[in-house]
């Protein structure tokens, strides 16, 4: 008897000794990870809706594609590279015709964008489970890529709209989804802007446009889904 005593005596001590270790050994869990590596890449598409301007020459948008590098600054700031393209068509306008009846056909466009983006994470270098949002800003150069139609020759040289190239100007906001540490894709909505030069045909005093203006802005949205690698 006295021996199951001192027993259940020093298996009581024995609980009440290890029961507080145990306690400050247990972890809460968290729904935030950070995010050690400093740098991700990867290929996005989508696709862009644009403005064509006044006279509708402008490029309509089209399907999106491109590649983006990035590394992380200080905090919830970094900075990105773009590269892209958007594949699509304009209108041919003839301002010698009659209104109604000046689109006198269509042509590919093949836009090719560069630029450099300030990223900004809503909860810095982290992610809530698994997600990460932002919004992001820049600017760079924008170009058309594809080469002249020759229906554009039954145009005159003064009527006819060549994109050139312009500045290139982003806004935008999305959000990361990390599948692991190192894996996730990535969606963004970006607002563009860029100019539309006014081929000087459009100016002509003989002609009843009012108001012409040398150039003209022009705005894109675009709607992308990218992978991120980072390391």
């Amino acid at each position: 008897m006295r021996a199951s005593i001192r027993t259940f005596l020093g298996l009581t001590v024995g609980v009440a000794l290890f029961a507080p270790t145990t306690t400050h050994a247990q972890t809460i869990p968290s729904n935030y990870t950070y995010l050690e590596q400093k740098q991700e890449t990867g290929p996005f598409i989508g696709y862009m809706t644009a403005q064509t301007g006044r006279f509708g020459y402008g490029p309509k948008g089209g399907s999106v594609l491109g590649v983006r590098w990035g590394i992380e600054a200080a905090g919830p700031i970094s900075f990105e590279g773009v590269v892209g393209t958007v594949n699509g068509e304009r209108d041919l306008i003839n301002p010698g015709r009659d209104e109604g009846d000046r689109v006198v056909g269509q042509t590919n466009t093949l836009l090719t964008t560069v630029d450099l983006r300030m990223k900004f994470s809503f909860i810095g270098a982290r992610a809530w489970n698994g997600l990460s949002p932002f919004i992001v800003f820049g600017g760079g150069l924008v170009f058309d890529a594809a080469s002249e139609d020759p229906a554009e020759l039954d145009i005159l040289p003064a009527d006819r709209f060549d994109f050139g190239s312009s500045f290139f100007g982003t806004l935008g906001t999305g959000s990361r989804w990390f599948v692991s540490e190192r894996f996730g894709v990535r969606a963004d909505a970006v607002f563009s802007l860029w100019k539309l030069d006014t081929p000087p045909g459009f100016s002509d005093p003989d002609r009843t446009f009012e108001n012409v203006e040398e150039g003209e802005w022009s705005r894109g949205l675009s709607f992308t889904i990218s992978g991120v690698w980072r390391w």
